[in-house]
């Protein structure tokens, strides 16, 4: 530990140097804000990551008890997060005032006032983000601070890698040419920094608190670390290609310098990760965890200075690109967009959205994976099904990465396209892959480690209030028009337009929501008609109001896309509610498919009915988790 905190300090100090010079022709704060600010961005870093690692331990790397309750180590971890997020909810709401003073060339004493703040925050989204992640630590700070269930602990640990990414999604990234696939490798690669060094910092302390729990912990962060040492390593490259480019005159540059410092150290965090794999994890599973302390202490240690480099990276403007400047089109979408020569062209104009890329990825491997695994037991699965699933997942890929998911983001019609996709068809092909029943076929009820079990987790989820209340009849037809009034009713599509990030969320959320209703047709033993006939009315009326709508929907953000091909954006909407119209039938056959696919009425029956039951299967313990 003593390693961790000189490292810290290093940190600090790399954050400081990179942020002391001022930008020639803008006001400058003071020495004050200078020195403070990247002081308290690495604290704020830093609580961030050991509030993941320890929420990482109590929700995955610790089995709980077979009651729900967490073990002796879930329950310190959550009370150690409890304190981290608090320091991370103080750091991060200490930054909105610091990056106000630093925007506007005031002193951190007169940004302090409630006025400039108030005025400040609706026009600086760096601040803003910083402000969203301060309610969102202090959140997970109070529910960390009273929870005592394994349940709990799972949705605590979501929120604390959410809480990463307002403030991931604002800096430079976020602005200039490419910045979509920029904003994406950076969320990725602060999301995976956070899981490997705040579960390398859970490990160690188990190591030295409770020597019993590395049977299950070592082996699963062993397998999280490979992971997210590639995901750092693609996505790093990806960023690196965004913002540099291939002139290797730009590695001259601080900024250059600084990435070399990263990525040489992400090469020695390789190799150790690679000692540790091959002596320190075998020799630390057989009760001796010396070499693993010692050499899990330098491997944070280069982990911590790490993240003093990403503060300075963070604070250092990127070299400057091409003197051809940015169009306003590749301003609001992070690239140009030209007049599509046919229906062909619009496919096939791939820009690839990474972090969707990851999802198909992931949706492919787990699914394939499963169909080998019941193959290799002796097993039979329909190759009907594996063609459904694959489908679903190439359907989403192209919804997103597709010249239909680049030309959505600037014409509402082609939008439209999208938003079927994602909502009907992709999640239709999904269910009739019939996942639940290939997971309760080829997962296994104990995990390997003794641990929680991948079976036991996805029963637990199937068996919370709130997802058995979205299988009820007459559920999916209600989350659809609910879904579809606040996008287009409340406003919110208009906001989530405005940023990459924001219609990203958008694709999710469709993409979630046909999801659900997809599962809510398959949760009963009959198909239920009248269900179908009700989600295509809010189809319909979803195409119909678009057509009747005088005012446009986005306008603000389509007038700032630019696009002089679409002069009429009025004329664009009644394209869109046709396309609506016009798909209807593709919607039908959709919900359809999802109504007769295979597997209806599984619900993933492993074990009875009663919460001690259900916990033998996740935590693995105990007769009942053998079914």
């Amino acid at each position: 530990m003593v390693g961790s905190v000189a490292g810290m300090l290093v940190a600090v100090a790399l954050g400081v140097s990179a942020g002391a010079a001022a930008v020639p022709g803008l006001p400058d704060a003071g020495p004050l804000v200078t020195t403070v600010l990247p002081m308290v961005k690495v604290l704020s870093e830093v609580a961030a990551t050991v509030t993941v690692g320890m929420l990482l331990l109590a929700a995955v790397l610790a089995p709980p008890q077979r009651s729900g309750h967490l073990d002796v180590v879930g329950f310190r971890a959550v009370r150690t997060a409890a304190v981290s997020a608090a320091v991370w909810a103080a750091a991060a709401l200490l930054m909105v005032p610091l990056t106000v003073a630093e925007a506007t060339g005031r002193p951190l004493v007169e940004a302090l006032g409630s006025a400039p703040l108030a005025a400040a925050l609706p026009v600086l989204p760096t601040s803003s983000a910083w402000l969203v992640t301060g309610g969102i630590a202090a959140a997970v700070a109070v529910g960390s601070a009273g929870t005592l269930t394994w349940g709990r602990s799972v949705g605590l640990f979501v929120a604390a890698v959410g809480g990463l990414l307002p403030a991931a999604a604002s800096g430079h990234s976020a602005a200039g040419g490419s910045h979509d696939i920029a904003t994406d490798s950076l969320l990725l690669h602060i999301v995976a920094a956070a899981l490997w060094v705040g579960g390398l910092l859970a490990t160690l302390l188990v190591a030295t608190s409770a020597p019993r729990v590395l049977r299950t912990a070592l082996p699963r962060f062993s397998t999280l670390a490979g992971w997210c040492w590639a995901v750092l390593a693609l996505s790093g490259l990806v960023n690196l290609a965004v913002r540099v480019g291939v002139d290797p005159r730009a590695l001259l540059t601080p900024y250059g310098a600084i990435v070399v410092g990263k990525t040489v150290a992400l090469a020695a965090l390789g190799l150790l990760g690679l000692l540790h794999r091959r002596r320190t994890v075998p020799a630390a599973a057989r009760g001796r965890t010396s070499d693993l302390l010692r050499w899990g202490g330098l491997e944070l240690l280069i982990m911590v200075v790490t993240i003093g480099l990403a503060v300075g990276l963070g604070r250092t403007p990127p070299p400057p690109g091409p003197a051809s400047g940015t169009s306003r089109t590749e301003e609001a979408l992070g690239y140009e967009l030209a007049p599509p020569d046919g229906l062909l062209q619009l496919v096939a104009a791939v820009r690839l959205d990474v972090v969707f890329a990851l999802v198909v990825a992931v949706l492919l491997i787990t699914y394939l994976a499963g169909v080998r695994t019941l193959r290799v037991a002796g097993g039979a699965w329909p190759l009907r099904r594996t063609v459904s699933w694959c489908a679903g997942a190439v359907v989403v890929l192209v919804a997103t990465s597709s010249g239909i998911g680049r030309y959505g983001a600037a014409m509402l019609s082609v939008g439209a396209v999208g938003q079927i996709l994602l909502l009907a068809v992709a999640p239709a092909l999904l269910a009739a892959g019939a996942p639940l029943w290939l997971a309760r076929r080829a997962l296994p009820a104990v995990g390997s480690t003794g641990g929680p079990s991948s079976k036991g987790c996805l029963l637990w989820l199937l068996r919370r209030p709130v997802v058995r209340r979205l299988r009820r009849p007459g559920a999916a037809p209600l989350v659809l028009a609910a879904v579809q009034l606040t996008l287009y009713g409340a406003g919110w599509l208009d906001s989530l337009l405005a940023s990459s990030v924001g219609r990203q969320g958008l694709d999710a959320l469709l993409f979630l929501t046909g999801c659900v209703v997809a599962a809510g047709l398959t949760g009963s033993s009959r198909p239920r008609l009248w269900e179908v006939f009700a989600l295509l009315g809010v189809h319909l009326a979803m195409g119909l109001t678009l057509l009747v709508r005088p005012d446009v929907v986005g306008a603000e953000h389509f007038r700032g896309v630019g696009l002089v091909w679409v002069p009429d954006l009025m004329a664009e909407q009644r394209w869109a509610a046709l396309v609506w119209l016009v798909c209807l039938p593709v919607a039908a056959a959709g919900l359809l498919l999802a109504t007769v696919s295979p597997g209806r009425g599984d619900s993933l029956p492993i074990g009875s009915a009663n919460l001690p039951a259900t916990l033998a299967v996740v935590t693995g313990r105990g007769p009942s988790a053998r079914v």
